[in-house]
């Protein structure tokens, strides 16, 4: 999809982080905007930061709980509503818990899935006939490095995002016919608040977490940099794009060392207990 400009974009989890930097790099294409979260105040602030600084840009924000499948089933037809069609979606919305499996709770569990793994289930599957309707599209799905390899204290996180990136390949081979693009996005370390918010959810423990966002904060790429390369996944039709040195490192390691890559994690994860 060369031409983005008065295409209409979604993009879930726009309340802050990733989501408002795809906002913002999508706006400044010329493109319509279709913002979804659950925060009504900070949807509310992206869309005022994206207008601020590309004034034309025509926005609508739409309350709603990805892992919701009634709520997500009834969301196309509110958006063509107020723009007439969609021609990108960007499942974007995600969170994490830092914990054992064993640790975690069956709730817990449920957290991670429902928004991971089947919102975005439910963003590709609600969303697809409208895509199709416009004889062109493309689906971004948030993705990760911890697609790549299992880490300690995020099994559930990695789980999720490994399905993401098995969904998407599938997905590009049975929608190519329509003329529609999949890419899978799989970033490393960037400075967003899902950290932040796992704690304030109490979906993970206080004192691990506060040293990963230390090292986020002080290593974590800006997510606008992450936001021009979708924009040019999107115009290039690829199929992955890896994003940070250390998703690089990951993907590598684990293709050279499929095995051996887990020794340092495991001695990592029991030093830690």
């Amino acid at each position: 999809m060369e031409l983005l400009e008065e295409k209409v974009v979604v993009v879930t989890g726009a309340a802050s982080g990733i989501g408002r930097a795809l906002a913002m790099a999508f706006a400044e294409q010329g493109c319509r905007l279709a913002l979804v979260d659950i925060d009504d105040a900070r949807l509310l602030e992206t869309a005022d930061f994206v207008t601020a600084r590309v004034k034309s840009c025509q926005i609508s924000t739409h309350l709603c709980d990805v892992s919701d499948r009634a709520a997500m089933a009834q969301l196309p037809e509110g958006i063509v509503a107020e723009h007439g069609g969609i021609h990108i979606l960007c499942n974007n919305a995600g969170v994490t818990m830092t914990k054992s499996f064993e640790e975690s709770s069956m709730q817990d569990l449920d957290f991670v899935l429902g928004i991971n793994l089947w919102g975005v289930l439910y963003g590709c599957h609600y969303f697809l006939p409208y895509l199709k309707k416009q004889g062109e599209g493309h689906i971004v799905n948030t993705s990760s490095l911890a697609a790549y390899m299992g880490m300690p204290t995020q099994s559930t996180y990695c789980l999720t995002k490994a399905a993401v990136k098995s969904l998407s390949e599938s997905l590009r081979v049975e929608l190519a016919q329509y003329n529609i693009g999949v890419t899978s996005i799989h970033p490393g370390t960037i400075r967003t608040n899902i950290l932040r918010n796992a704690v304030a959810r109490s979906h993970a423990d206080g004192d691990k977490t506060a040293k990963l966002m230390g090292m986020m904060d002080r290593f974590g790429l800006p997510p606008e940099k992450l936001a021009v390369k979708v924009v040019g996944a999107v115009k290039k039709n690829r199929m992955q794009v890896r994003i940070g040195a250390d998703a690089y490192l990951a993907d590598w390691a684990k293709r050279l060392f499929p095995r051996a890559i887990h020794l340092p994690l495991q001695l990592m994860f029991e030093k830690s207990l």
